[in-house]
């Protein structure tokens, strides 16, 4: 009885394990549920159209304003959102050192100035009447020495005056006459006033110290950073005593601003699609995550090149070894509710178009944007 019972037991086991084994393959085998979209698509109103996607821009495009020195960073005189105006100062770099400088170069300039002014200044009345002076009295002096010889001379005996005595006399009388040219030379010298040779170094001197003052305050105007544009303030990077290097990377910048009024959009279309593009068709930005807001847009102007694709929608189908066409279009709204940054989908009407055309909506013109924006 026991045996009977195994040859039924066992293989009814065997049976089991092999139906859970195909069971458990079965479930593990099961795809995935497919993840619900995050938002509907957007759709394209035109049948024939070339789509894209589209990144939202001042007029003035984005300015990331940096610093031409480096420096700690002194204050901060803006924030996110506020409006500025050209001049307007953003920020300030520490300018101690630069004043320090400054202050020291002022005071050699005045040095060399007066030292400039003193030259124009020659010839003194002082000097002068103390040069004239010499003159007259080393003119005394030669007279009396030429009159000392003279009477020497009308002495008829020689037996009368010693053998020295004449030497001695026309020794006196040389040295009259030496000391009178010394004295005239003196004289010339000082009427002369400066040479042109020292009022040009004392002149090029001042330049040297005016170069300096000028270039150390164009430093400390360069140290306090402003406003290139009327404009807004996008996003603002630096703080105080922060460390602020003059090279930075593109793309980057201590304050964010541009001119929000009108707003832009930066459309870029696959260089496939570029062809069918047409200036003159009507055109619409649609608002993404499944709220369909269309905002009109006209035509501003080409971007004269094709570049490699730079903004990226997220898209899994997308592309990112393609080439597109920039296209500048602008917001006819007022207020169209968009910020700077922002990506839409864009599309734009053709006037012409295939079987295709609107037949895919598309997942947003992020597939028409990477996949050659299929349509039309």
């Amino acid at each position: 009885m026991g045996i009977k019972v195994r040859y039924v037991l066992l293989p009814v086991l065997a049976l089991t394990g092999v139906g859970l084994t195909l069971y458990t393959v079965k479930l593990q085998a099961r795809p995935a549920p497919a993840a619900a979209p995050s938002g509907e698509p957007t759709r394209s109103p035109f049948g024939n159209r070339v789509a894209g996607s589209g990144l939202v821009e001042p007029v003035s495009e984005i300015i990331n304003v940096g610093t031409p020195m480096s420096g700690v960073v002194q204050s901060v005189n803006v924030q996110e959102g506020v409006e500025v105006k050209k001049g307007q100062t953003l920020f300030t770099i520490d300018q101690r050192m630069l004043r320090s400088q400054f202050q020291s170069a002022k005071a050699r300039l005045e040095v060399v100035r007066r030292k400039l002014d003193q030259l124009k200044s020659l010839p003194r009345a002082e000097d002068l009447a103390k040069a004239e002076a010499v003159v007259e009295q080393r003119r005394a002096a030669l007279k009396d020495a030429q009159s000392r010889l003279d009477r020497l001379n009308q002495i008829a005996d020689p037996t009368a005056i010693s053998p020295n005595e004449r030497p001695t006399r026309e020794y006196e009388l040389a040295n009259a006459k030496a000391r009178m040219a010394e004295a005239e030379a003196d004289l010339v010298e000082v009427r002369k006033g400066s040479y042109p040779e020292d009022l040009a170094v004392a002149a090029a001197d001042v330049q040297v110290a005016e170069a300096e003052v000028k270039s150390l305050q164009t430093d400390l105007d360069r140290s306090d950073v402003t406003s290139p544009i009327d404009g807004t303030i996008l996003r603002v990077t630096a703080r105080p005593g922060q460390y602020a290097a003059a090279t930075l990377s593109a793309g980057e910048g201590l304050v964010t601003l541009g001119q929000l009024s009108p707003l832009h959009i930066r459309v870029d279309v696959d260089e496939l699609d570029a062809w069918r593009f047409d200036p003159k068709g009507k055109a619409v930005a649609v608002l993404r995550g499944g709220k369909r807001v269309e905002h009109p847009i006209e035509y501003v102007r080409t971007v004269p090149v094709v570049i490699p694709k730079k903004t990226l929608t997220g898209d899994n189908a997308e592309r990112i070894d393609t080439r597109v066409l920039q296209l500048i279009y602008r917001f006819t709204e007022n207020e169209p509710g968009v910020l700077p940054g922002q990506v839409l989908d864009v599309y734009v009407e053709t006037g012409g178009g295939g079987a295709a055309a609107g037949a895919v909506s598309g997942t947003g013109g992020a597939q028409g944007s990477s996949a050659g924006s299929v349509g039309g």
